[in-house]
């Protein structure tokens, strides 16, 4: 196992599976019929990971029929040529979205001590890094970032991949292991989501002192609950060049007006960051398929 050895272990977690039911609902999101959307980002995705949050590590939570999809030699190049990416096949059956609650598994990990619930069809913004880093030099346990209009209301009082949590948190929140939380869940589209929200914004007394609600971007409406308000604007944050370059690429090429929002960072964005691993990039390069998938398509 070759993860960043670091006294404090910090994770943003993922989960990648082949979806049973494509997501009719989400009229914001113009690439809800291509089965191949959350394949976009998973290269550029993980090397801005590797500048942006230098000391996270990256934890993948795949169904087995991932490896299937010829694009899954990615995980190889990554795996092959970095410290912080770990890889889980996960062999559980599933209908709906039930493999988004999987990148919850580390939160029962007894060597992590931060874990951070993320999309792969999104891309981080200067406030994330901001709110990420006070979330983890802070003393609270559990907190979400709303960032879209409608993000707001008991429905999305948290959200599932734009979620915080300190490992810490008491068992009688959380509950005593994955199997525990898992099967709380409803069984329809959207259960990942229900079931973030009902455990961890329940208990009042706990989220009054606990939780760190962030509105950013479109959001500026209270949550529904007693919670802390996180003010990036009062937060200053040193970047290095490398990140403020990468920052500048990501608005230039995939912009997006609310953080979580759908991007396709393929072509120009995967060019730029790829040039700074040469190594992967050598390696994306000798393999037509996936240089093809990232680097040529024409969109």
């Amino acid at each position: 196992n070759s993860m960043i050895v670091s006294d404090v272990k910090k994770v943003f977690s993922y989960s990648l599976y082949t979806p049973r039911v494509l997501p009719q609902h989400r009229e914001w999101d113009k690439w809800k019929n291509d089965k191949d959307r959350y394949w976009f980002n998973i290269l550029s995705l993980v090397l801005t990971n590797k500048i942006l949050f230098p000391n996270h590590c990256m934890i993948f939570h795949l169904s087995k029929c991932i490896y299937k999809n010829n694009l899954s030699d990615v995980f190889n190049i990554l795996k092959e040529n970095l410290d912080n990416i770990e890889v889980r096949t996960i062999d559980i059956d599933y209908s709906f979205t039930e493999p988004s609650i999987w990148r919850m598994m580390p939160l029962w990990s007894f060597d992590v001590d931060f874990l951070h619930t993320r999309d792969l069809d999104s891309f981080p913004s200067l406030n994330e890094i901001k709110y990420v880093q006070y979330f983890e030099k802070s003393n609270f346990l559990v907190g979400t970032i709303r960032s879209q209009k409608n993000h707001w209301g008991h429905a999305c009082r948290m959200l599932a991949g734009l979620s915080s949590f300190n490992t810490n948190i008491p068992s009688f929140i959380k509950g005593y292991d994955f199997q525990q939380y898992y099967s709380k869940r409803h069984n329809r589209y959207g259960c990942d989501q229900d079931l973030v929200a009902d455990v961890f914004t329940s208990d009042m007394a706990f989220t009054k002192k606990y939780f760190l609600d962030f509105k950013t971007d479109q959001q500026n409406n209270d949550n529904s609950f007693l919670c802390n308000s996180y003010n990036s604007s009062e937060d200053v944050i040193i970047l290095t060049d490398e990140q403020e370059e990468v920052l500048y690429n990501i608005e230039k090429h995939c912009s997006s007006s609310w953080l979580g929002q759908p991007i396709d960072s393929r072509g120009e964005y995967t060019k730029f960051i790829l040039s700074k691993f040469k190594n992967i990039e050598k390696a994306v390069l000798s393999i037509p398929k996936i240089k093809n998938f990232y680097l040529e398509k024409i969109r």
